[in-house]
């Protein structure tokens, strides 16, 4: 795995022990328990630069066969001591199994933890889990909204459109080195404290996940991945911090679930350094957000 690279890992505990049990005794009911915790999950993706689009591509490998697939992490400890990579993305399974359904290439398949459980995923079991997912999402289970919703929406906005900025564009470096899951979680605990509600802050340090990437010399970039829980209207699903270590320039971007019900479901937004922020346009779908915001970034830069 490349040095340059640092990231919060994934708890995929219960998939390695489906996988182990599938692995194992491989029948129908096990194949079943296994797509049904794959829907949920997120894998690691080994990723290379990819300069006609400004971003990254997954990597592939070939068996012995000559077959290719599309390797794919459960958690850090899986990854091969010796590989290097340039990148490595954090993606949700469903975004790995579109890449390949819908854009069909060579590629036949998904590689769990290739260089240790080895379990391969082919088109028909991509094609399987979407099946499955998509019946479950037909007939979701009611939400049932407490009388908290409000105020967890404010607490939430505060935190991600006031203190969080702010502190990144007074500190600036300062605050980007010493970013981790845990200072993010106290951030968001502060607006609880002022107004003496700290017993009821509702997130851990663990619901928050860091990807820092070195693109270029001239080009960094932290994906912050924000609690999915206590997701309101006006709040934030992601965050994406990007700076230019040559001429110190920083950009803020967050993805927010947005507030108008004729809008699409999530608004990509700049924020700026005097703590306003601007609306852009309808965020992109999950595995795209991080090349767009570098686009943005880049554009920005060159008009200043």
């Amino acid at each position: 795995m490349a040095a340059n690279i640092k990231m919060t890992d994934i708890d995929n505990a219960k998939l390695e022990e489906v996988m182990q049990v599938y692995g194992k005794e491989p029948d129908k009911d096990k194949l079943m328990q296994l797509v049904m915790v794959l829907k949920d999950t997120k894998l690691f993706v080994p990723a290379m630069s990819n300069p006609k689009k400004g971003g990254f591509q997954p990597y592939v490998i070939k068996n012995q066969a000559g077959d290719l697939y599309m390797p794919a992490y459960t958690s850090i400890k899986k990854f091969p001591q010796n590989e290097k990579y340039q990148g490595m993305l954090k993606l949700p399974y469903r975004q790995c199994a579109s890449m390949l359904l819908d854009h069909p290439t060579l590629v036949q398949g998904i590689a769990l933890n290739p260089y240790a459980d080895n379990l391969i995923l082919k088109t028909q079991m991509l094609e399987l889990t979407r099946e499955v997912d998509a019946k479950i999402r037909e007939n979701p289970p009611k939400a049932y909204q407490v009388k908290t919703d409000d105020f967890r929406m404010v607490m939430r906005h505060n935190a991600e459109f006031h203190l969080i900025p702010q502190k990144l564009y007074e500190e600036k470096m300062d605050f980007i080195q010493n970013l981790s899951a845990e200072t993010l979680c106290g951030l968001y605990k502060v607006p609880y404290e002022q107004v003496g509600q700290e017993k009821v802050f509702p997130f851990t340090k663990d619901q928050f996940e860091i990807m820092e990437l070195n693109v270029r010399e001239d080009l960094h970039l932290v994906q912050v991945m924000l609690p999915a829980e206590f997701l309101y209207r006006t709040n934030c699903r992601e965050l994406y911090i990007l700076w230019n270590p040559q001429t110190g320039r920083i950009g803020c971007y967050i993805v927010e679930k947005s507030a108008e019900p004729e809008e699409k479901l999530f608004q990509l937004i700049s924020v700026k350094e005097d703590n306003t922020w601007e609306k852009l346009e309808d965020a992109p779908s999950e595995g795209n957000v991080m090349n767009r915001v570098m686009e943005l970034f880049e554009a920005a830069q060159q008009q200043a």
